[in-house]
């Protein structure tokens, strides 16, 4: 009866871990409002854009522990793609870059979610090197990351035992699993990008109504309230011009 038991819980634990393991959804792009997922590239032959050893079929790492890592590919298109695509829709936020041409270097791009039993891991790492035709070479060097509980260890247990999930669903949600990580960290290191490159070709946002300044009141003039006396000998001579 107990290896009964025990072998329906071996079953249930392979179940759960096979629900783990469904896969995740990458959606890096430059949120943008109303951002649609491709869009028509145009040809820039002056603007060099190259990424050291890019996989076009893996922008991303899910390394999930109990089973072997997992190549992920984002649902926007690889990064030479969302760079490409970036500098074609929104040329006026690049003006120096599109006039003049230049080069846009990624050195190295890692997006992995790295998961132990005890603590996740999910960090984002950007190198990356442009130069606009005719300017010095500038560099970005961007790193962020989440460290969590957001396991498949605690996951699994809080099925199991029923009592911690109480603790991890809240936690989960306040955290984000590890695909809502993922994207987070992808968008952040994307918006680095294109604001350095916004930066350095000039681009200068103009202020909506609502960001203008109103025009100063005058303030008017006020008159002291109290007077100082005024010298007798200064009142004669200054009746007397």
């Amino acid at each position: 009866m107990f290896f009964k038991i025990l072998d329906r819980s071996y079953v249930f634990v392979l179940i759960v871990f096979g629900f783990l393991q469904c896969g995740i959804s990458l959606r890096v792009y430059r949120p943008f409002p109303n951002e649609r997922e491709y869009d028509f590239v145009k040809k820039m032959d002056h603007i060099v854009i190259q990424v050291k050893g890019e996989n076009r079929i893996q922008m991303g790492v899910y390394d999930p522990y109990f089973f072997d890592s997992e190549a992920l590919t984002n649902e926007y298109g690889p990064l030479s793609y969302l760079i490409r695509k970036e500098l074609s829709i929104r040329e006026s936020r690049y003006p120096l870059l599109i006039e003049r041409g230049g080069t846009i270097l990624v050195e190295e791009f890692q997006l992995v979610s790295l998961d132990r039993c005890s603590k996740n891991l999910t960090f984002v790492r950007l190198k990356a090197k442009f130069q606009i035709r005719g300017f010095a070479e500038e560099e970005i060097n961007y790193y962020d990351e989440i460290d969590s509980k957001v396991t498949n260890c605690y996951l699994t247990g809080s099925i199991i035992t029923l009592v911690p999930l109480l603790w991890y669903v809240p936690y989960n949600g306040f955290r984000g699993n590890r695909e809502d990580q993922l994207n987070q960290l992808g968008r952040n290191a994307l918006t680095e990008l294109f604001t350095q490159l916004e930066i350095h070709s000039g681009f200068m946002e103009k202020p909506n109504e609502s960001q203008k300044l109103e025009d100063p009141k005058p303030i008017p003039k006020q008159n002291p309230t109290k007077q100082e006396p005024i010298d007798p000998k200064l009142k004669e001579i200054m009746d007397s011009l």
